[in-house]
């Protein structure tokens, strides 16, 4: 049901695999799970957030008391500077780059859209969920 509500929306790169995933996050919340696939899709396909006052950031859970330096960090660059935005652009020739600059806007976007960013969006990366 997940994926035939995204292929209606025309999108067509989240597979069976990416709808799992999201509804891990979401298990109760068919509409979560369909938001943050559609958030995740917007993040591959280069779109970024702007920030807007109006909006909560609610930041990151900490992965096992050792990513509280990078979840500050991250916060501290992109909640509400624009400075370093670009190293987000989808301008990187190499795969592993562009993967890493993908899970950084959907970092991003989470946060600015209010929504928590869950431990599993930090080792997405080596997981490659949403990129296969």
């Amino acid at each position: 049901m997940l994926l035939t509500r995204l292929q209606g929306a025309g999108i067509t790169r989240m597979k069976e695999e990416q709808a799992s995933h999201a509804l891990t996050w979401c298990p109760d919340d068919l509409d979560k799970a369909y938001e943050l696939l559609v958030l995740a899709n917007e993040s591959f396909e280069g779109e970024l957030k702007d920030y807007d006052p109006n909006v909560t950031m609610v930041g990151a859970i900490n992965r096992n008391m050792v990513t509280c330096y990078l979840d500050a960090l991250l916060f501290a660059m992109f909640a509400r500077l624009d400075s370093f935005e670009a190293m987000l652009y989808d301008n990187f020739e190499d795969e592993p780059r562009r993967k890493l600059a993908a899970v950084l806007r959907l970092w991003v976007n989470l946060l600015r859209t209010g929504q928590l960013i869950r431990v599993e969006l930090v080792s997405l990366n080596s997981k490659c969920a949403y990129f296969d």
